[in-house]
């Protein structure tokens, strides 16, 4: 702050004048705030009112220095980060195959969002939830803290039929008449069987419906059948399974359960129809061999531990009639690998397409299943399908399957 005399000329006359300046610098928060006041006093005789305004000057440049300090930018502060941590635990319903109880885990959250896969949402800490139907469902903990940040937690919960209703089949007194029964995880409140009789000699499928829990069925002997029942659960949860079922109950595929797999022939010449084909589950492919065919051709099928078999199906090709089909075989059974059992032994006298065209079927006399059924299942770790003759010199057969 300074105090300069200066002369100033006014009317033609020149008079003293005294110029106060009073300069603030502060700096906070890079701010420079400069104040400038200027005043201009006359001075003739009047040397008191000198002397009161400079103090006044004073005044005002501390006033402005206090005015300063209340206009500062105060310093941002990051906030405080909170991450939430999803967790949980999954308890299933020993009596009911559907339900399910979610206990949460979580930790540094104010609130939660359970999915359940099924769009459904529940945001209570310990929710129990039914799902409707089976299948494959990704439940997801969404936890969320005070910060707004968020964290998630995913399970899949797959409930597959089987988990939740078994059915059995089982022989009873009257010849070729099984009785089936279904057991479910939950209480029933309907079920419906259909059952699919195919008749063996003309394939011709007979279909009857039952809502009987424990219902009766017959089929013919040498038949391949089908059927399927469907349930519904007092909480309004549904399941069906279907099954393949002969006149010795029901048929199990468990050709593609195989660990390992040989054949002593093999069509080097089109790896689309090499002997891999045979157990591919695909009817519409084939193990064709078109040369001379050296026999015997022995397939095998090793499985991780000993299976007992109670029939076996061979899938006809899809084209030369009956020249290609396998004319006489075996079907043996090993639980080492090296000694065999026979447990089946076949002879045709006319081959699969042949047999059809003679019933009636020409039109539907390729890529046609036909079943045999062991008289004396055992349990046997390797199975062996072992063709000692064709009709003609080739061979050609879409599908070898195993069903216990």
């Amino acid at each position: 702050m300074g105090y300069y005399p200066v002369n100033l000329v006014f009317l033609n006359f020149t008079v003293p004048v005294y110029e106060y300046v009073c300069v603030v610098f502060t700096s906070h928060q890079n701010c420079i705030i400069y104040h400038y006041y200027k005043l201009l006093m006359k001075i003739n005789t009047q040397l008191p009112m000198k002397k009161l305004l400079k103090p006044l000057a004073l005044l005002i440049c501390v006033g402005a220095i206090v005015s300063c300090s209340k206009k500062d930018v105060p310093v941002p502060v990051d906030p405080v980060t909170v991450n939430p941590i999803s967790d949980y635990t999954i308890t299933p319903d020993p009596a009911d195959g559907f339900t399910f109880k979610f206990n949460s885990l979580a930790k540094n959250f104010s609130t939660l969002e359970w999915r359940f896969g099924d769009d459904t949402l529940k945001t209570d800490t310990t929710p129990t939830h039914t799902y409707l139907a089976t299948g494959t469902y990704l439940v997801d903990l969404k936890t969320i803290s005070k910060t707004g940040d968020f964290s998630h937690k995913d399970v899949v919960i797959n409930i597959i039929p089987d988990s939740v209703l078994k059915v059995t089949a089982v022989k009873t007194e009257n010849l070729y008449q099984l009785k089936f029964n279904a057991a479910v995880k939950g209480n029933i409140k309907s079920i419906l069987w259909t059952f699919n009789a195919v008749d063996p000699v003309t394939s011709v499928v007979t279909t009857t419906k039952s809502t009987l829990l424990s219902p009766l069925q017959s089929f013919t002997f040498g038949s391949f059948n089908n059927f399927s029942v469907s349930i519904t659960t007092d909480k309004g949860s549904t399941a069906t399974i279907s099954r393949s079922v002969t006149t010795d109950g029901i048929a199990t595929d468990i050709t593609q359960t195989y660990v390992a797999f040989s054949s002593t022939n093999e069509n080097k010449d089109n790896n689309n129809e090499n002997s891999l084909k045979l157990v591919d589950n695909n009817i519409q492919t084939k193990f064709g061999f078109y040369s001379s065919f050296p026999v015997p051709e022995i397939v095998t099928l090793q499985f991780a531990s000993p299976v007992a078999v109670n029939l076996y199906a061979i899938a006809n090709g899809n084209d030369s009639e009956s020249s290609r089909d396998p004319k006489e075989w075996y079907i043996d059974g090993s639980t080492d690998g090296t000694n065999w059992d026979v447990i089946d032994h076949q002879t045709l006298t006319v081959g699969f397409a042949d047999y059809l065209t003679s019933i009636g079927q020409q039109d539907t006399r390729y890529n046609r299943y036909f079943y045999y059924p062991i008289a004396n299942p055992k349990p046997y770790q390797y199975y062996r399908w072992r063709i000692v003759s064709t009709f003609s010199g080739a061979f050609q057969i879409d599908e070898f399957k195993l069903f216990k």
